[in-house]
């Protein structure tokens, strides 16, 4: 029944004894249990803060977020940044039960773990009971015996069979057996949950219930389907659950195609290139690595048109990135060049060119330029892509693949052959080579992407990459192991930037940070259990507050 008849309308007030029950699921990916929807987990969200997006440490390690979600802080300062335990700082840091211990705000703490690393390395004396159990269900049953005390306050446990089945088999719903330990481990926490539900003071207490993955497991991208962000990485995602019947759901997505200003600094590069002192530009001397030398390829960067001397974007025809001798006639070789108020992408072999436009881009915003080819028998095909579509194709019948070259170095801004005075004006950024061409899939995801990391599905074919902001010196550095600077020409500047652009989605800083994530974990607990949190002890967690339904608890 419900108690109201003096019920006091104060939401999130209670003189209930503040409990917690804390449970870990290892190697649980948040989105396999969006996907099952399992029972027990799909039921709770009615009342909890909880998120199927969750990051946890990237070193992809037990021990690493093991520490994590114990301490509050992350490896840098808890010491743990892998399996490796041997410099845990845990004086400095500790497990946020021997805070609530320190404080007096508990009596008794019980840990019990599938791991014997979890056990030995991190929790060791700090919890009033610490047990190590073969398997989940002694690691359950233990739990049960717990909660049928009346002493219990702080119930921790690890659970690692779905770590241990997705080792063996693979972390994905697709695969049987790990589906199989999912739905073992939902159950699980259905009795434990039913367990804590039953206790007799149950009525005067006021549990928040977490349950949560360390992390996720390994398991194969589409490349249609990898954002280029951490939250794309199978290995990092978990997901968390705080509840109370008592709070108001509220979950947390992770943040979709977030707009910030595109922002650093960066050359202009313009001028007249036939008179010295006269113009900027940036000079790879490659030694023929960008040419095509009969294998695909692709060439991206972003480019931002300023206005010419007469006010408007309209340009004839000044080439602004590529490699050859001279961009004229049929040269050989590959380049980008401005046409009027459009795109024009060149590929030659000496005798016959492929030379097609895009639409016109007459707006002074930054837009990513791709340009790919593609050897196909005796014919190269070529393509270019504007803001990651495809605007041009065109091929080059029986060409000459080793016409396609050039002995010139490959420029970034006004190159030596000119055809008007109607000079290159403009800021070009975020520069990459590929010797594969990109699928068009592949290009949308990331055109719209201001860096590249790991994760590109074709990082490996990089063979350069210019951010072309490294905000001092005189090189565009290549960050790829090639080292292929470009050296800047002329009286060059690095000029600060913070551009709205309509396309472009730079990358977050702690773009993670926007969802609850395992580190988080004890200071929603400190803050659960009323201990106020001290700067001084550097927490690198964020809190998570609940909004509290506006109704009495139910009683027995």
């Amino acid at each position: 029944m419900i108690s109201g008849t003096d019920y006091k309308n104060n939401p999130g007030v209670s003189n209930a004894k503040k409990k917690v029950l804390y449970l870990v699921i290892d190697g649980m990916r948040g989105s396999t249990v969006r996907s099952m929807q399992t029972p027990v987990l799909w039921g709770m969200r009615d009342s909890a803060i909880y998120t199927w997006a969750g990051i946890s440490d990237v070193s992809g390690t037990n021990g690493a977020n093991w520490a994590a979600m114990l301490t509050g802080v992350m490896g840098a300062k808890n010491g743990v940044i892998s399996d490796d335990y041997t410099k845990a700082n845990l004086n400095a840091y500790p497990i946020f039960t021997k805070r609530l211990k320190d404080a007096g705000l508990i009596s008794r703490s019980a840990a019990f773990c599938s791991s014997q690393e979890l056990s030995q390395n991190l929790i060791g004396n700090n919890m009033d009971v610490n047990k190590v159990l073969p398997t989940d269900n002694e690691v359950k049953t233990s739990v049960l015996t717990e909660l049928a005390t009346d002493a219990a306050e702080v119930v921790f446990a690890e659970f690692g069979d779905v770590e241990k089945t997705g080792k063996q088999y693979g972390y994905d719903e697709s695969v049987p057996e790990y589906a199989s330990a999912v739905k073992n481990a939902d159950q699980n926490i259905g009795e434990i949950v039913s367990a804590l539900r039953s206790r007799k003071t149950y009525s005067s207490e006021d549990w928040l219930v977490i349950v949560t993955s360390n992390k996720g497991g390994s398991w194969p991208v589409a490349a249609g389907d990898d954002d280029g962000t951490v939250f794309s990485v199978p290995l990092y995602n978990s997901f968390t659950f705080f509840y109370n019947p008592r709070f108001v759901s509220a979950p947390i997505a992770r943040p979709e195609k977030v707009r910030v200003p595109y922002e650093g600094k960066a050359v202009r590069v313009y001028g007249d290139p036939k008179t010295a002192g006269a113009y900027v530009r940036a000079e790879c001397n490659d030694a023929g690595a960008f040419n095509m030398n009969g294998r695909n390829m692709t060439f991206e960067c972003k480019l931002k048109m300023l206005k010419n001397a007469s006010g408007n974007y309209s340009y004839s025809y000044p080439p602004f990135f590529g490699k050859c001798n001279g961009r004229t006639g049929t040269t050989g070789g590959w380049a980008f060049f401005r046409s009027g108020n459009a795109i024009s992408y060149y590929v030659a072999d000496g005798a016959v060119k492929s030379e097609k436009s895009s639409q016109d881009l007459a707006d002074g915003n930054w837009h990513s330029i791709t340009g790919t080819i593609i050897v196909s028998g005796a014919n190269v095909n070529t393509a270019m892509y504007i803001d990651g579509v495809q605007v041009t194709s065109d091929a080059i019948q029986n060409a000459k693949m080793a016409g396609i070259t050039a002995t010139a170095n490959t420029i970034i801004g006004p190159f030596p052959e000119v055809f008007t005075t109607t000079w290159l004006n403009a800021y070009i950024t975020d520069v990459r080579i590929f010797n594969v061409a990109l699928p068009a899939t592949v290009i949308k995801t990331w055109a719209e992407r201001t860096t590249i990391s790991p994760s590109h599905p074709y990082y490996a074919n990089l063979i350069g990459y210019w951010t072309c902001m490294d905000g001092s010196g005189n090189k565009f550095v290549d960050k790829t192991p090639n080292k292929r600077d470009f050296n800047l020409i002329g009286n060059f500047a690095w000029d600060a930037f913070a551009d709205q652009s309509g396309y472009l989605y730079p990358a977050i800083p702690n773009f993670e940070r926007y969802v609850p994530n395992p580190v988080d974990i004890p200071m929603v607990i400190l803050n659960w259990m009323k201990l106020p949190v001290n700067l001084d002890w550097q927490l690198d967690a964020k809190a998570w507050p609940a909004t509290f339904r506006d109704f009495p608890v139910v009683t027995r």
